[in-house]
């Protein structure tokens, strides 16, 4: 068992990092994450399969509902809000710039992720702050030194959704700490942000009544509030 004494989701997977090989692949799950019968034979088949160029490769988060299911006002427009993601039922190479895949079913090679110089500890959760990104910067990283980010719909793990995730606060807090950290990286232009904060913001007020059109664009208002609040108190965030 390793440890880490410093806090930082970042920090600890840097730690894990500096254990391996340069030759291993290195594979993260999250703490809340259940791996399924055929994960681990799929996810070293398909790195057997990639070639060098191939630096990071991810796999779908499914959810495990609590019982009762979710709550009627979810939608699918608002679940990576809960960390869930399908791409589909095809190997596919990602642009980082527009699509990743997540924290809670990702590995790298140890390799290349030592050539980018791992995690970085201004994202990614740290004690109570919550804040987002870790693995999206160390994508886009690879990409930029090209190498490859893949998709693979065999290995897949199921995400433990609690009751208190299954809130409208914590949708819309969430969304607004995954805005934050596109204002940090000056991701979405502040002009943006601030049409789509008033749009959605108007748009769910007058959606009131329709839980579903409500939250999606309570949720889409909250992460472009974010994105304003990131963008203008960094100090405050990191």
């Amino acid at each position: 068992m390793l440890g880490e004494p410093r806090q930082g989701l970042s920090r600890a997977r840097n730690r894990a990092l500096d254990w391996c090989d340069e030759d291993d692949v290195l594979a993260f799950v999250d703490d809340d994450a259940v791996v399924g019968a055929g994960w681990y034979s799929a996810l070293q088949r398909r790195w057997d399969e990639a070639g060098e160029e191939v630096g990071c490769i991810g796999g779908p988060i499914r959810p495990r509902w609590p019982a009762g299911g979710p709550p009627g006002w979810i939608s699918p427009p608002i679940l990576p809000a809960l960390t869930l993601l399908d791409l589909g039922p095809e190997v596919r190479d990602l642009d980082p710039g527009v699509t990743t895949v997540y924290g809670a079913n990702i590995s790298f090679r140890v390799a290349a992720l030592r050539r980018i110089g791992g995690f970085d500890p201004a994202f990614g959760h740290s004690g109570r702050r919550l804040f987002f990104s870790e693995e999206d910067e160390a994508q886009r990283a690879l990409a930029r030194l090209g190498f490859l980010v893949r998709y693979v719909p065999d290995a897949a793990v199921e995400h433990v959704i609690p009751p208190d995730r299954l809130t409208r606060t914590s949708f819309l807090r969430r969304r607004f700490a995954y805005g934050m950290t596109l204002g940090v990286r000056r991701a979405r232009p502040l002009s943006l942000a601030g049409r789509q904060a008033l749009s959605s913001g108007a748009g769910a007020v007058a959606a009131v009544g329709r839980q579903r059109l409500f939250m999606e664009r309570a949720v889409r208002a909250a992460e472009n509030l974010g994105v304003l609040y990131g963008s203008t108190r960094p100090r405050r965030i990191a």
